[in-house]
C-alpha cells in the first residue's frame, strides 16, 4: 500500500508525496540486502536554495565501495544518474560543481543519483598510494566498481520508489570520462546515455610518458624552472601566444580556438637578457631556460629518436598551468598525479625502483601498455553499445593541459575508421571540441567558457531521438570574461577546415 500510495502521489504531484517518501527514507536502510551493502544509513535532507529535499543514503557497497546516493522526496523524474570520479578517486564529493563528477545538478533536476569513491578511501584524489601492492583495489578502480555501483543504485532507487528507473545515465570527466569509455566498451547494456569529458583513454600513456615528460623537462637540478614565480609571467606569455594564433578562426576574441593549427614561432617571444635571469627577471620576457620548457610542454613527450609519443599541452592552456603545475612541486596537483602513477600504480617486481626520473621513453610506454592494460579504455569496437541503443556525447576542452585533447581526437577518429565512418558513428556517438575550456570546468582561465549543459543534450537524444547538432556555451560567470561573444557554439567533430587550409 505504501508503494502504491507513493506511486499515485508521484503521478499526481500531490502534497503527501514528500511526507510519504520522508517516512520511507527512515526505513530504507533496513530494507536493503546485507549481502550487498554494509554500514548503511539513510536520512532526509531538507531543501535549501535550489536544491530540493532528498533522501540521502550513505554506506559501503561490498567489497569496499563507499557511496552517497540522493533520492528526491518529490518529483522524481524516473531517471538514474551515476557519476564518475576524478583523479585517483578515493573521496566522496557529490557536490562537485557542474557536470564533471558530481551529482548536485542531477539532484536538482529530479534524478536518483549515486556518487562513489571507486573502492578505496583517501583524503585527496591526487593520492595514488592505495594502489601500492593492491591489485584488487586497482581492478576495482579500473572498471569493476562500475557495474557494482550501478546494480546497487538501481536496487536502492527501485526499493525506494517501488519501480525501476526508466532511463539510466553515466556522467564523468577526466578519470570519470575514462570510466564512461570503459562502461561503453566493457558494460554496453547498462546505460542509455553516457557523457564523457576529457578522458585519458590511454591512461598508461598519460600517467607515465606524459607525466614523466612534464617533470623531467621542468628541472634545473632539483628546482623547477617553471615554479610559483612563473605565474607573474603568464599574462605576457599568453599575450604573446594569442598575438600569433588568436585570429586563426577568423575571430579575435581571447581564445585560441584551433590550437592544432597554431604554429608558434618561439623566436618572436621576447627573451630576457642573459643578466636578467631567475626570479629577478622582468615579467615581460622569458629566460632561455623558461622558453625551452614552454616549447617542450607544447611539443609533448618524445623518444630518443624524436618520435612523438603523445601530443603536448595545447597552446592556449597556459593560464591553467598556475593550478596544475606551477605551485611548489609537492603541492601541484598535476605533479602529484604524475609522480603517483610511477611511484604507486607501477609498483611491480618487473619495475624495481621505477619513477619518473628513470622513465625510459623508448622502452617503458610499450611495457606499461601491456602490463597495465586494465587501466586503458582504447577499444574502438562499440558495436554492442550501439546495438543496445546507447548514445554518447564526448567532449574535450581544447585548453586542457592535464589530459591533452589530442588523444581523445585520435580515439574518436579510430572509432570512425573501425565502425564505418562519420555518418554511421554520429548516429550514436558525437564528439565536441570545446574551444578555450580547460580541464573539466576547472578554471582559473578568465576567458574560458564554462557554462554548457551536456545533460539536456543527452536526454533529448536518448528520450526524444534528437541528436545534438550543437551545444551552446556561455562565457564564465564566476570570473570576469575577456570574451566579446555571449554564446559559443560547440559543433560535432570534425569541424570544417579553417579559411586558407
Amino acid at each position: 500500500m505504501l508503494v502504491l500510495f507513493a506511486a499515485v502521489a508521484m503521478a499526481t504531484g500531490s502534497a503527501p508525496e514528500t511526507a510519504v517518501h520522508a517516512n520511507a527514507c527512515q526505513s530504507l536502510a533496513g530494507r536493503l540486502d546485507a549481502a550487498t551493502f554494509e554500514s548503511i544509513e539513510a536520512k532526509t535532507v531538507e531543501s535549501k536554495g535550489d536544491m530540493p529535499a532528498y533522501c540521502r543514503v550513505k554506506g559501503t557497497i561490498k567489497p569496499s565501495i563507499g557511496f552517497e546516493m540522493r533520492l528526491p522526496l518529490s518529483g522524481w523524474n524516473g531517471k538514474f544518474y551515476q557519476a564518475g570520479c576524478g583523479g585517483y578517486c578515493g573521496i566522496i564529493n557529490p557536490d562537485v560543481p557542474g557536470f564533471a563528477n558530481g551529482i548536485a545538478e542531477a539532484t536538482r533536476r529530479g534524478c536518483a543519483a549515486i556518487h562513489t569513491d571507486s573502492g578505496h578511501q583517501r583524503a585527496s584524489a591526487n593520492d595514488a598510494s592505495w594502489a601500492l601492492g593492491n591489485r584488487e583495489a586497482l581492478e576495482l578502480y579500473a572498471h569493476r566498481w562500475i557495474p557494482l555501483a550501478y546494480a546497487a543504485g538501481i536496487t536502492i532507487a527501485t526499493t525506494y520508489y517501488g519501480q525501476a528507473p526508466r532511463y539510466r545515465y553515466l556522467v564523468g570527466c577526466s578519470n570519470g570520462g575514462r570510466v564512461g569509455l570503459v562502461a561503453a566498451q566493457r558494460y554496453p547494456t547498462l546505460f542509455n546515455g553516457i557523457i564523457i569529458g576529457c578522458p585519458p583513454a590511454d591512461f598508461t600513456q598519460v600517467g607515465s610518458a606524459f607525466g614523466a615528460w612534464k617533470l623531467r623537462t621542468n628541472r634545473d637540478g632539483q628546482a623547477p624552472i617553471l615554479g610559483p614565480d612563473f605565474a607573474r609571467k603568464l599574462p605576457f606569455l599568453i599575450e604573446s601566444l594569442n598575438g600569433q594564433c588568436d585570429g586563426l578562426d577568423g575571430k579575435v576574441d581571447g581564445l585560441i580556438a584551433r590550437p592544432s593549427s597554431c604554429k608558434i614561432d618561439y623566436a618572436r617571444i621576447r627573451t630576457c637578457p642573459a643578466n636578467e635571469g631567475g626570479t629577478s627577471s622582468p615579467a615581460d620576457c622569458l629566460t632561455a631556460e623558461e622558453k625551452q620548457v614552454v616549447r617542450q610542454w607544447h611539443e609533448g613527450p618524445k623518444d630518443s629518436r624524436g618520435r612523438k609519443l603523445i601530443g603536448g599541452m595545447p597552446v592556449g592552456s597556459e593560464d591553467e598551468w598556475r593550478v596544475w603545475y606551477l605551485p611548489e612541486p609537492s603541492n601541484a596537483a598535476g605533479t602529484q598525479m604524475a609522480d603517483g602513477f610511477t611511484r604507486y600504480i607501477v609498483a611491480d617486481p618487473k619495475y624495481p625502483g621505477f619513477s619518473a626520473k628513470n622513465f625510459d621513453f623508448d622502452r617503458d610506454p610499450q611495457r606499461l601498455a601491456r602490463d597495465f592494460a586494465l587501466l586503458n579504455a582504447k577499444d574502438t569496437d562499440l558495436s554492442a553499445f550501439r546495438a543496445a541503443g546507447g548514445k554518447i556525447i564526448m567532449w574535450h576542452g581544447m585548453a586542457d593541459p592535464l589530459v591533452v585533447p589530442w588523444q581523445t581526437i585520435s580515439y574518436y577518429e579510430r572509432v570512425m575508421k573501425r565502425m564505418g565512418g562519420r555518418a554511421k558513428v554520429q548516429k550514436f556517438f558525437r564528439f565536441f571540441e570545446a574551444p578555450g575550456l580547460g580541464h573539466c570546468w576547472i578554471l582559473p582561465s578568465s576567458s574560458a567558457p564554462e557554462e554548457f549543459d551536456p545533460l539536456v543534450a543527452i536526454e533529448d537524444w536518448v528520450e526524444h531521438g534528437k541528436a545534438p547538432d550543437q551545444i551552446l556555451a556561455s562565457p564564465s560567470k564566476r570570473q570576469g570574461s575577456g570574451l566579446t561573444v555571449t554564446k559559443i557554439r560547440y559543433q560535432p567533430y570534425p569541424l570544417p577546415p579553417l579559411v586558407g587550409q
